[in-house]
């Protein structure tokens, strides 16, 4: 199939049609096999809720945020991050029979998985998953939100970071789980170890941030104090999201898997991290094996609270205070995966 471009072009997938929309002068091909592939493995096993498929490749999905605030309805929360994600799923739980995946080819570039077919096929049975893997436990972690106290420099990565570990983390932990069980271990896999990879060769940059939190300290506009609060969680961001992906491949009892991913984070990464940062995320990990699909708001808000007590007792050393909480939040019922 050669690349669509502001075309529409429709494909019968068993059941499904799947409808593709382009703007991309790359061959997209790749993408469209792999989707067709994804569809028709959750569908052998019974568990494809959709008829129609919309499939958009596009260059960026920067020109997307202003129309899906208006059209669905989505807060700036959750279109805020678009234009960073390799791509995004949007369904809605009241009408499970359609859904809108959007493919971003200039980030899938950027991080390498653009001419990498297994990869893509993890990233989209990762997005589908979300719909499928719908269960209490997702829908209770829904209504809750994260309130940060810490220094007002830090508190929008510390924000997104609390929320992504905590109440995002339940939906990313049973699509991943979903995938894992149903077919496309391999799949995720290889995009964790690539993941992994781009993440340690990534830390090249890290003396560069050193020099520049130093010079920061040594020009008054920083404490020592600050400096290392900074540090600590660019680290964190770097590698507790991992716990995300090693977990749901232990809770779906393929631990090779899971441990070959834990060992390439420990070979090449965590070493080039704050010292601390490598039992923060094993302690994460372990947390992320407990939670269970009936879990209601009463099991699920005090597991969230065990997480951000880890985060905040982490980043609340020599002086530095840093807190956590939850706040209730109306629940939606449309909703964007996150890959």
């Amino acid at each position: 199939m050669q690349a669509i471009n502001g075309k529409l072009s429709e494909i019968e997938i068993g059941a499904t049609r799947l409808r593709v929309i382009s703007d991309c002068a790359d061959d997209i091909s790749t993408v469209v096999e792999a989707e067709k592939r994804v569809i028709e493995g959750f569908a052998s096993q019974g568990l494809w809720p959709h008829t129609v498929v919309t499939l958009f490749v596009l260059e960026s999905l920067a020109p997307l945020i202003a129309q899906l605030q208006q059209m669905h309805g989505l807060a700036a929360r959750q279109t805020g991050q678009l234009p960073q994600r390799p791509m995004v799923n949007l369904y809605d739980l009241k009408h499970p029979q359609e859904c809108f995946v959007f493919v971003n080819r200039h980030v899938l570039t950027a991080e390498k998985y653009w001419d990498d077919s297994i990869a893509i096929k993890g990233l989209l049975a990762h997005e589908h998953a979300h719909p499928i893997s719908e269960c209490p436990a997702i829908a209770a972690a829904r209504t809750l939100s994260v309130i940060v106290a810490a220094p007002s420099a830090l508190t929008p990565q510390l924000a997104q970071l609390a929320e992504t570990l905590s109440v995002g983390a339940v939906s990313e932990i049973f699509a991943n789980e979903l995938c894992v069980a149903k077919g496309f271990a391999t799949a995720l896999a290889h995009l964790d170890q690539v993941t992994v990879s781009r993440a340690a060769k990534n830390t090249a940059q890290r003396p560069e941030l050193l020099r520049r939190l130093k010079a920061a300290v040594e020009g008054g506009t920083m404490t020592a104090a600050e400096e290392g609060l900074f540090l600590l969680v660019a680290d964190l961001q770097i590698a507790l999201p991992f716990a995300l992906e090693t977990a749901p491949f232990f809770r779906a009892a393929h631990a090779a898997s899971g441990s070959g991913i834990m060992d390439a984070l420990h070979t090449f990464l965590l070493p080039h991290l704050e010292p601390n940062v490598a039992g923060i995320f094993l302690a994460l990990h372990d947390l992320y094996l407990r939670p269970q699909s009936d879990w209601s708001s009463r099991e699920i808000e005090p597991w969230c609270r065990e997480v951000l007590l880890l985060l905040s007792a982490s980043l609340s050393q020599q002086g530095r205070l840093v807190s956590f909480h939850l706040a209730g939040e109306a629940a939606r019922t449309q909703e964007t995966s996150s890959s």
